[in-house]
């Protein structure tokens, strides 16, 4: 049977609890079995003090301890005036004294006070120099009292003794115990149901979670990137359930761009070697005669599809991160200039105007790789005389603003959509195909151009043009081999 985590943390809380409960429990009762005897004897002190600050503020209102007594206030009378005050008696006032038939006073009978325990045969009342005033006499063991002072008017004029107590008999602190361990052990059964109770909520509020997750994940590790998980959490378990949402759909898509891609290329693929088929077939059947011509359009095909080959491969290093770059110090005005000026014959030749706009009088030193360089503003460059209708004009600039570097290719119309402009930069992407295939584009150039803005720490951007096209913004970091 598998140990499921709901099991696991059941248990650890129920062992915790439990462990919790034990140590309290083992603790009490050695306090209990071991401090027994002190707490009633700091009780019994306790008790004694109290009694003697009776007796004084008795004596203290009196006017001292012989008046008291000739008011006929006993032993007896205090100890049932301070029972009642510690609740160990009903509340009930003194009657007056009585005159009697001789003319002596006598005070009408007290009830019993057994229920003070011992204590009454326990204290009495000794002037400062040891002779007994009220009580009963005590043993003469000092060692056996305890004393305590009573005063009148600031000045010390009794003491209070007090035997201590015997040691409590075995079978009564054994039934005080007992008493104790029972509500412990009470004690310790709620809590253990209630840690039972959590359990079973942790279980289902934390846990059920992590199950629905196990098996999202494993759905989407044999392939169905459509599965997806419902939260409303916002802790940390939410946030890795819609982390794993996104990361479905991420793969969903890029298994979609993965079959698209194949496609696509299978297609690119397929043209240039279907026209060279035919063309081989027209040869061979003699419907084309073999001559100079013949072999050159063989060549111009295979050199497309050997081009269309190199982009591939090209894409492929890139996305293994393996893009081959060499970089060195050049001057980035330099390259802007040699390649409009080797465009400036295709773009005349089309009916444009390829044009250089605000070129900075002073060198730009950056270090990048100059050939790759020049590939991605061909690229951008071939993509804008391709798709701009004549007669249109082609714009270049370049800017630099501290370590950045940005150059930016616009033209005229026509544009592109909201669409097209999000998805220009996949490959084997065309916003036109028709009039992609008629213009000898593969889809490819522009994927190019990204891979080598990554490869030099930079990024390229397409938007509209307020020229009524597409603008292109290449930005570069200086320090291409560096990252910003």
């Amino acid at each position: 049977m598998r140990f499921r985590l709901a099991h696991t943390q059941a248990l650890v809380l129920l062992s915790t609890v439990l462990l919790t409960v034990l140590c309290m429990g083992a603790l009490n009762a050695w306090n209990l079995r071991n401090g027994f005897s002190d707490f009633l004897a700091s009780r019994d002190i306790e008790r004694l003090e109290k009694f003697a600050a009776l007796v004084s503020a008795r004596a203290e209102i009196a006017g001292g301890l012989d008046a008291l007594a000739a008011q006929g206030v006993d032993m007896h009378v205090l100890l049932h005036e301070f029972g009642r005050a510690q609740g160990a008696l009903p509340s009930r006032p003194l009657l007056p004294r009585m005159i009697g038939s001789e003319g002596g006073f006598f005070a009408p009978p007290l009830p019993p006070i057994d229920s003070i325990d011992a204590f009454k045969d326990r204290v009495a009342l000794y002037a400062p120099n040891g002779q007994p005033l009220l009580g009963k006499s005590l043993p003469a063991d000092a060692a056996k009292h305890v004393e305590r002072p009573v005063y009148v008017q600031g000045q010390e004029v009794a003491v209070m003794h007090m035997l201590k107590l015997k040691p409590v008999p075995d079978d009564v602190e054994a039934k005080f115990l007992t008493s104790q361990y029972q509500s412990i052990i009470i004690v310790a059964g709620v809590l253990l149901f209630v840690a039972l109770l959590s359990a079973l909520w942790v279980a289902r509020h934390w846990v059920r979670p992590l199950i629905e997750i196990q098996a999202a994940t494993e759905k989407i590790a044999e392939g169905a990137f459509d599965t997806r998980l419902t939260t409303h959490r916002t802790d940390e378990i939410g946030d890795t359930m819609r982390n794993i949402n996104r990361m479905a759909e991420g793969l969903h898509k890029l298994e979609t761009s993965r079959r698209q891609w194949i496609a696509d290329m299978s297609h690119e693929l397929r043209t240039p070697l279907t026209v060279l088929r035919g063309e081989i077939d027209a040869l061979i059947e003699g419907v084309i005669a073999m001559s100079p011509q013949a072999h050159f359009s063989l060549r111009e095909e295979i050199l497309q599809l050997n081009a269309l080959v190199d982009d591939l491969h090209l894409l492929a290093m890139a996305d293994l991160r393996a893009l081959p770059c060499y970089f060195e110090d050049i001057d980035a005005v330099s390259i802007v200039e040699s390649v409009v000026q080797r465009f400036s014959l295709r773009a005349s030749q089309r009916g444009l105007r390829l044009l250089l706009q605000s070129k900075p009088e002073v060198p730009i030193q950056v270090r990048w790789d100059a050939k790759r360089m020049e590939q991605l503003l061909s690229n951008v460059l071939d993509n804008s005389l391709r798709y701009t209708d004549a007669p249109g004009q082609v714009f270049v600039q370049i800017q630099t603003d501290g370590n950045q570097v940005t150059i930016i290719v616009e033209d005229t119309a026509p544009g592109l959509s909201t669409i097209d402009l999000m998805r220009i930069f996949e490959p084997l992407y065309l916003a036109d195909p028709a009039r992609g295939r008629e213009a000898g584009g593969s889809g490819l150039g522009l994927a190019i151009c990204q891979q080598i803005a990554h490869a030099h720490h930079g990024v390229i951007r397409a938007k509209a043009s307020p020229k009524g096209g597409v603008q292109f913004l290449i930005e570069l970091p200086s320090e291409g081999d560096t990252e910003a």
